[in-house]
């Protein structure tokens, strides 16, 4: 222990409390919201989705009629149709395996190619970045 002033500072609690305040807070530092805590496309998914889709889905010529710019892509996609496959939308809130953007992200459709495109084609996202869509998505795609 050691005092300093009038004041008794126990280094060892101190480096304890450091270490839990680390734990807690390094869930959002990584990917903006703490497990178990409810996305919101505005908040979490919103610069993610203009950095990784603007290219290809800007207001000049969007790929599929799919305008995902700041201010745009959450009405874009929630509860919407695919151009690609009508009958699926691209997405269902609370059901990842029935949105057809989730199947993109993956990879897996039958029509189209996956996403996001790059000159040698499909490039899948970094894990992090899916855990977002993919809690977004089964947490209700909350505004």
């Amino acid at each position: 222990m050691i005092v300093k002033g009038r004041t008794l500072i126990d280094w060892e609690e101190y480096m304890k409390r450091l270490i839990i305040a680390g734990i807690v807070l390094l869930p959002v530092v990584l990917w903006g919201a703490a497990p178990g805590e409810q996305l919101s496309y505005s908040g979490d998914l919103e610069e993610l989705v203009v950095k990784r889709c603007g290219d290809c889905h800007s207001t000049k010529e969007p790929k599929a009629n799919l305008v995902l710019v700041k201010g745009e892509g959450y009405g874009n996609l929630v509860a919407r149709p695919s151009v690609q496959v009508p009958e699926a939308q691209l997405v269902v809130t609370g059901n990842l395996e029935a949105s057809y953007l989730w199947k993109k992200l993956m990879g897996e459709t039958e029509i189209g190619k996956g996403m996001p495109r790059t000159m040698f084609g499909s490039k899948r996202l970094p894990e992090k970045e899916l855990d977002l869509f993919r809690r977004w998505i089964e947490d209700g795609a909350k505004p």
